[in-house]
């Protein structure tokens, strides 16, 4: 067969070669850019996103046992209707030192007859800094146990980030409090739990009455956060329409949120909903480059559903000049010039898109 198909093109004129050859090419690259669009679809809209394991409010806290830095053991169970105050902490950061003052002034505030129900520990990786260990030790106005983790094993458990981040427990061992970061109410809110935990009346004063507020918004901010984690679930599994309900919902408990605008505007970008996702967007102003970036990928995604090319193409250009690492960016872009019959343009755009995905084995 192959003998045969060599003869036959042995046979034909140069001009006819030099056409099947073009058409032969024509076909390698139809079918590289189908692969390469299978592949993008799949990696940016599916396979390789990881759902969050941070843990949430209400779930039940993570039991664990280890032994601290100075080799004395430490554990904690849920039935041992112990409050825990569980700090995870860098030694090398200044956000991290300014958390343990604010910590330990809420913990001078406590009760010498509540603090038998308290278990306070600093989860940290760099234990070499023994400075910083022994200036803690020094100014802690309680027992607190230093903890190691090195393999970030109690960090896994509780799937956390960032640091300094606070986790506090009921006594009947469900999470009450999971405060990340080091912003202006991190003490009124940390104190407000542990606080609430250890059943000690609280007087807010009028300094404190605007922070301790942020509470009540953080607690809108988790509901909405909820559905966003359904609609992101519901996405994975195709179903796009449910997800956009979840979503919807999130926008309504929290229309000022620009992050569930944005997840939401992309959902509905997903169900071809390209006019609604620019009403959505189109009034939004991304604080950072990134968060810019994420608002023209959604333009520039519905301006092509609508088959408005130009600007479809310059709302991605401008969005690649804010994110450069972006995949999706370049990925929606490959499919305008796809569209425009560029193919050269096209798998030009897509293989840069799978580079930034795998950068190792692109090099």
């Amino acid at each position: 067969m192959l003998a045969i198909k060599e003869e036959v093109f042995s046979r034909s004129s140069p001009a006819e070669r030099t056409e099947k050859r073009m058409i032969m090419k024509t076909i390698r690259n139809i079918v590289l850019a189908v692969v390469i669009v299978l592949v993008l679809s799949t990696v940016l809209y599916g396979v390789v996103a990881s759902s969050t394991r941070r843990i949430q409010q209400g779930a039940k806290m993570p039991e664990f046992s280890t032994v601290d830095t100075a080799g004395k053991p430490f554990a904690y169970r849920r039935s041992g209707s112990q409050v825990l105050m569980l700090t995870f902490l860098s030694s090398q950061q200044k956000r991290s030192q300014e958390a343990i003052e604010d910590i330990f002034s809420i913990l001078s505030g406590i009760p010498a007859d509540k603090l038998t129900s308290l278990q306070v520990a600093f989860v940290m990786q760099n234990v070499d800094n023994r400075e910083f260990i022994a200036s803690i030790q020094k100014d802690a106005p309680v027992v607190v146990q230093i903890i190691g983790d090195e393999q970030y094993k109690i960090w896994g458990k509780f799937g956390v980030i960032a640091t300094p981040t606070v986790v506090i427990s009921d006594p009947l061992g469900k999470v009450l409090c999971v405060k990340p970061g080091h912003a202006y109410d991190f003490a009124p809110v940390v104190k407000l739990r542990l606080f609430l935990a250890l059943d000690i009346p609280l007087d807010v004063s009028p300094d404190e009455a605007s922070a301790v507020r942020t509470v009540a918004n953080s607690t809108m901010s988790a509901k909405a956060k909820r559905h966003l984690q359904m609609a992101e679930l519901l996405s994975k599994k195709g179903r796009v329409s449910s997800a956009i309900e979840q979503a919807q919902m999130a926008y309504e408990i929290d229309p000022n949120s620009a992050e569930v605008a944005v997840e939401l505007g992309e959902l509905l970008c997903q169900a071809g909903q390209a006019q609604e996702a620019i009403k959505l967007v189109s009034f939004l102003s991304g604080q950072s480059d990134r968060d810019k970036a994420r608002i023209n990928l959604i333009m520039g995604w519905a301006k092509r559903q609508l088959d408005q090319l130009e600007e479809a193409e310059e709302f991605l250009q401008e969005g690649i000049k804010q994110d450069p690492t972006s995949p999706r960016l370049r990925f929606e872009l490959g499919r305008i010039y796809q569209k425009c019959n560029d193919s050269e343009r096209a798998m030009q755009t897509y293989f840069r898109a799978l580079q930034l995905i795998y950068p190792e084995e692109s090099t």
